[in-house]
């Protein structure tokens, strides 16, 4: 049932969803065709891609520890590197946009709820290797797993925070004490991702991004991504469906685009 829903919500996006040629306003157009659309197959994209490869071959077998809304795919507690890789990861095709957004926009502070196994986190840290990467993640044992990612391709520029978010959050960002990016990609409960938003909001600046994940995954998520659309600090939102863009610059007008990718 939770299949055939979520269909049904994507085939509503595509059938609202445009292309750069709607966009009104000059930064969405650059944004559009610079970073939507724009090309990232460098050697860093590569190397990443060689590390999800081989971890979705691992059988190693780890106990999950999941403090929001688990997995419409496994919610078993212990699960198989290779499972955790195929469906907690983004895919190739967002990831290299999580890259190609950094590249452009060259946030200094990014932070990033949910580590994972550590494949966005590279995406960020590669992506603006002067930039630091503040990432979180509440599973000890995928943890285990991104740092020794880390190590191996030589991501020096990214720290990690365990535990609950709800116990870490507000300490590290008053450390930070100012976010650029912020990449939310944990718990996916409604009021959880609002509170996650606002907290940020607190130490963001003009030109910092915000990008949510899975803002489609269910009717709380769906719920959370209309409250931070009408948030009064909202300007600019982009709907991809898997992901929603928010931008908070005063100079830009309200609008909220969905956009095929």
């Amino acid at each position: 049932m939770k299949t055939l829903i979520f269909i049904k919500r994507y085939i509503k996006y595509l059938l609202v969803a445009k292309n750069k040629h709607s966009a009104q306003s000059p930064f969405l157009y650059e944004f559009i065709t610079k970073v939507l659309n724009g090309n990232s197959d460098d050697e860093n994209c590569k190397i990443i891609e060689r590390l999800r490869k081989e971890l979705c071959q691992l059988n190693q077998i780890i106990e999950i520890t999941d403090f929001g809304a688990g997995s419409h795919v496994n919610n078993a507690k212990k699960r198989k590197v290779k499972d955790v890789a195929k469906n907690s990861s983004k895919n190739s095709k967002f990831g290299k946009l999580l890259y190609r957004i950094v590249q452009f926009y060259k946030p200094q502070n990014i932070l990033e709820l949910g580590t994972s196994l550590g494949i966005s986190t590279l995406y960020l840290a590669k992506a603006e290797e002067a930039s630091k990467v503040h990432t979180f993640e509440g599973c000890l044992e995928t943890i285990k797993i991104a740092k020794q990612n880390f190590n191996n391709l030589d991501a020096k520029n990214i720290t990690v925070t365990s535990g609950d978010f709800q116990n870490t959050l507000q300490k590290k960002l008053k450390e930070i004490t100012t976010i650029d990016l912020a990449f939310i990609d944990g718990n996916h409960q409604e009021q959880p991702t609002i509170r996650y938003f606002k907290e940020c909001l607190k130490y963001a600046n003009n030109d910092t991004i915000f990008i949510f994940d899975d803002i489609h995954w269910s009717k709380g998520m769906q719920n959370a991504w209309e409250h931070i659309k009408s948030d009064k600090k909202t300007t600019l939102t982009v709907d991809l469906f898997y992901l929603g863009i928010v931008f908070i610059k005063s100079e830009l007008s309200k609008e909220h685009y969905t956009i095929r990718f």
